[in-house]
């Protein structure tokens, strides 16, 4: 599928029909002594599940608040897991011991439930909004400003100050980048504008402080094609770094030949977690890779992290856009030339584009203090 195609339109993206929408926010808040004074139980002081009415009544109240404004999806965390949400054709929450992850196609799954332990005290507690409904990016500031309402809702019913809430509003356009040779022709136009200019359209004002940051994450899956890249020696040997040199050294001249300067490889089975921080950082945190970026910096270079020794799922490839990616248009030149490196990739990587998958999801987000 030749994409040198219908880019004379350069600030325009052209993606598959078949790309799934997702939209969700979360509301953050600390679980302070006042408020526990305020909504627990004494006479569960003692118990074994001192904090269990505690949950009950907050999670019965954002519940009443959602179906007040016809909010069909929420979810109350209130076990201090990372949240992350993700389009599936069946619905399904999964956890761990540090992640609780919500899959759901927002056209056909409604939901509401709230997850907690009595026995144990959370430091915040995350209040999930889940967009619904078949046009979730052109609707997406509608659904901001009636989280917003909620939020403040919530705020006054239990007397948490407006300022104690930390809202993140996150978006996700989510693509085989070889649907066409799957079969799929239809196309739809983006221009990846900021969330900022989208929702000042809707008269939504989002502050200027916010923490909007915007980046790809493409997926490919091992299988014994790309395994057999390198010598069978270090597979039987249970050596994978001459592959992952292989697939990194690759990714990285094509990203740079297509003038993309900051982002990642992530092989370790670990998953990335791509945030705005003033400087540049790379930590772990138990099953979580935790990328911090600058845009304002356009030439952070590439991080390579892996375990030679084992053998994952999928390599993880990441762009994260600079200011110098966002035109006046918005960020649909920066997905082409991520589109163009991984095309570049996969001719390396003597891709079958009518049989592998090569997913890539477009991230932009912005998080800010209520």
């Amino acid at each position: 599928m030749s994409r040198s195609r219908m880019r004379s339109a350069q600030h325009k993206v052209f993606i598959p029909s078949s790309a799934r929408e997702n939209q969700y926010l979360l509301a953050k808040f600390s679980v302070t002594d006042e408020l526990l004074a305020k909504f627990s139980d004494s006479s569960e002081k003692n118990s074994d599940k001192p904090y269990l009415g505690f949950y009950k009544k907050l999670s019965k109240l954002f519940f009443e608040i959602n179906e007040e404004l016809n909010i069909d999806s929420g979810q109350f965390v209130g076990n201090d897991k990372f949240t992350r949400v993700r389009f599936s054709p069946e619905k399904i929450t999964a956890q761990t011991n540090q992640q609780i992850l919500f899959l759901y196609n927002s056209s056909y799954h409604r939901s509401e439930h709230a997850y907690y332990d009595g026995s144990k005290r959370a430091k915040k507690i995350t209040l999930v909004f889940l967009s619904n409904g078949n046009d979730i990016r052109q609707d997406s500031a509608k659904f901001h400003k009636k989280v917003l309402k909620a939020v403040s809702m919530f705020a006054e019913k239990t007397g948490i100050p407006k300022e104690g809430f930390r809202v993140c509003d996150h978006q996700h356009l989510t693509y085989d980048l070889f649907a066409k040779e799957k079969g799929d022709e239809g196309l739809q136009v983006h221009k990846l504008r900021p969330l900022s200019k989208r929702y000042l359209a809707d008269d939504v004002e989002l502050p200027e402080d916010d923490s909007a940051l915007t980046y790809a994450v493409a997926d490919i899956r091992f299988n014994r094609r790309i395994k057999q890249l390198i010598n069978k020696e270090d597979l039987d040997n249970e050596n994978y770094n001459a592959l992952y040199s292989l697939i990194a050294d690759a990714f990285i001249n094509s990203a740079k030949q297509h003038k993309l300067n900051n982002g990642a490889v992530i092989a370790n089975g670990l998953v990335p977690i791509v945030r705005k921080t003033e400087e540049e950082l790379v930590t772990t945190n138990g099953e979580l890779q935790n990328l911090g970026y600058n845009p304002e910096h356009s030439s952070c270079g590439y991080t390579c992290k892996w375990s030679a020794d084992k053998l994952v799922d999928k390599i993880q490839f990441i762009f994260v856009a600079s200011k110098d990616d966002r035109t006046s248009h918005g960020y649909g030149k920066f997905l082409n030339q991520v589109e163009d490196t991984l095309e570049s990739l996969a001719k390396k990587l003597e891709f079958v584009n009518d049989q592998e998958q090569l997913i890539l999801r477009i991230h932009q987000h912005v998080g800010f203090d209520y």
